[in-house]
């Protein structure tokens, strides 16, 4: 009776909700015979109920949003799509289909789906770079500060303007004297023997061995000024930008004057007190002292080392120390021209330094054989011994160097005849001589003759 009631009851609920049938709406290929299936499920949630259906019809199902809600089956026989919309009744639902494959969803959901897309947003349009700031106009440089007085400062931007319009050609001059007149623009100055008076503008530096160096007013020197057993004066008006160099001699400076370089020397004055007077006097003495006993050592160090090329260097001067002088003369500036030369290039730099270090040393070398003739002439009856010798000269070499005059001149003296030494004996031996030239020497009489054959 009870399956006889219910088949009854089914029936009758297909019958009666065949007018509802287009709650559901099929979409996709569906068949005009679809199977017929037999059900009997009693309360269980539509989704459940919807899998069974599908097992029955032989469908894959995707559910996407079917009401919770119980739900019993009993049917027998009848089409599967019926069956699916008699069981989705009470809401809008959308069944798509292909092939076995059904879709079911809402049909609020399925249009969102079907409707078209928004258009897009435009893009936001670029922000235009910002544009460049314009570069800060360069500052004006100061003109220099020409500062002693008034004249000093005139004369010293004539000069300056002179100088921006060339540097000048260098000046060499040897035994005779030199002025650089007002309007005149020089570059280096070089001097031996002589007197330099500057009125106009040094573009370089000025270097004077043996002679003396004034700056009258309206003078100005840029570079550095470096002065061996001489004077340096600068006068009120005139400006030196350098360092102020002096051996041997004395820088006079007066009120007024513009030395803006370190100041290296031996200020001999005449309104210094008797303190002062012996302070300078123990000053002068000790620094001469230690530069007669470094000259021993190192005179010792080559007579026991170098003996024959030592030997070389006493003959020429012995034999011949006027040529020694002035080839000293000659040789320091062509060294001067040589190194200049040199230091043009990148590759003649590091000659030109390692040729000045061996000429210091050979320059201190050959003063010490200077120094050893000098001692040989004056006890030689008295004892052979060469570093007695040395020793007496030395020993001279300091008194000398103490003494407000000569000691300005000997210094001089010995590093021009010891420069000339060298070029007359090629560096003592250390420069071959020309093929076919040999020199001979008599031993009879080493401190008198020696020949060239």
């Amino acid at each position: 009776m009870r399956g006889l009631s219910g088949l009854a009851f089914s029936l009758l609920a297909l019958t009666t909700a065949a007018p509802a049938l287009g709650a559901v709406e099929k979409q996709g290929e569906w068949p005009a015979e679809e199977k017929k299936i037999s059900l009997d499920v009693d309360r269980v949630p539509q989704e459940d109920a919807i899998k069974r259906l599908a097992e029955a019809a032989g469908w894959s199902v995707v559910i996407h949003a079917p009401s919770n809600e119980p739900a019993s089956l009993h049917v027998k026989d009848q089409p599967a799509d019926k069956v699916l919309a008699l069981l989705l009744e009470g809401s809008d639902y959308v069944a798509r289909r292909d092939g076995t494959l059904i879709s079911i969803s809402r049909a609020s959901a399925a249009k969102a789906s079907d409707a078209p897309a928004a258009p897009p947003v435009p893009p936001v349009p670029p922000v235009p770079p910002v544009p460049a700031v314009p570069p800060v106009p360069p500052v004006p440089p100061v003109p220099p500060n020409l500062s002693a007085d008034a004249p000093a400062a005139e004369e010293g931007e004539g000069g300056e303007a002179k100088a921006r319009k060339g540097e000048g050609k260098d000046r060499e001059v040897v035994g005779q004297s030199l002025t650089i007149e007002k309007d005149e623009v020089v570059k280096d100055v070089h001097l031996v023997g002589g007197a330099l008076t500057i009125r106009g503008t040094v573009t370089g530096d000025v270097e004077v061995a043996g002679g003396t160096v004034t700056l009258e007013p309206g003078a100005h020197v840029m570079g550095d000024a470096q002065v061996m057993g001489g004077s340096l004066h600068v006068t009120k008006g005139a400006r030196l930008d350098g360092d102020a160099r002096i051996v041997g001699g004395k820088l006079v400076r007066e009120e007024g004057a513009v030395v803006k370089g370190d100041v290296s020397t031996r200020i001999q004055a005449d309104d210094d007190d008797e303190s002062t007077n012996a302070q300078r006097f123990m000053r002068e003495a000790s620094e001469s002292m230690t530069g007669g006993a470094l000259l021993f050592a190192l005179g010792a160090v080559l007579l026991a080392l170098f003996t024959k090329r030592a030997e070389s260097l006493k003959v020429e001067i012995a034999a011949r120390p006027m040529r020694s002088f002035a080839l000293g003369v000659v040789g320091s500036l062509g060294a001067v021209a040589l190194l200049v030369a040199l230091c043009i290039t990148v590759v003649g730099i590091p000659v030109a330094v390692v040729g000045l270090l061996a000429g210091v040393f050979g320059v201190f070398a050959a003063m010490c054989a200077v120094l050893e003739v000098v001692g040989r002439a004056l006890i030689g009856h008295k004892t052979k011994n060469e570093y007695a010798h040395l020793a007496f000269g030395c020993a001279l070499f300091v008194l000398a160097g103490m003494l407000p005059v000569v000691g300005d001149i000997v210094p001089v003296v010995v590093v021009l005849v010891a420069i000339g030494s060298l070029v007359a004996t090629r560096a003592a031996g250390l420069i071959p001589m020309k093929k076919g030239a040999s020199t001979k020497v008599d031993d009879s009489h080493p401190y008198r003759s020696a020949e060239i054959v």
